[in-house]
């Protein structure tokens, strides 16, 4: 009996495909690669761009409230209590867009719904 090729050029179907073979190497690849990594490997340019994003909240929510309170101030001729009262909004403002950003950067990492409260670990003992 003579086998003829079939039409992706394999003369026994039941002998594994290239294709089958590729996709198994490739599996094994992947394996030793998470392996070496590890799970929680971080690459330090995503950390340092966290990092940048925080303080470039921080800084230009403070420059916004700081202008808007001089504009304050020259509009109605209160000043420097009009820049003080916008630097302390700015301030406020630029550290709650930190601790937000924050903590939808951590919900984030932890795979966890962004705006759902982080569960507590039960006590029980």
């Amino acid at each position: 009996m003579v086998f003829m090729p079939e039409k992706n050029g394999q003369s026994d179907p039941s002998s594994p495909t290239d294709l089958d073979t590729l996709e198994s190497k490739l599996a094994s690849a992947h394996a030793r690669r998470a392996a070496k990594i590890g799970p929680d490997k971080r690459d330090d340019n995503s950390l340092l761009g966290m990092a940048w994003r925080l303080s470039t909240e921080l800084l230009v929510s403070v420059l916004v409230g700081m202008f808007l309170g001089l504009g304050i101030d020259t509009l109605l001729g209160t000043k420097p209590w009009g820049f003080f009262l916008g630097l302390g909004f700015g301030i406020a403002a630029g550290f709650m867009s930190v601790f937000r950003t924050a903590d939808a950067m951590n919900a984030k990492s932890a795979h966890l719904p962004i705006g759902d409260k982080v569960p507590e670990p039960d006590d029980e003992d």
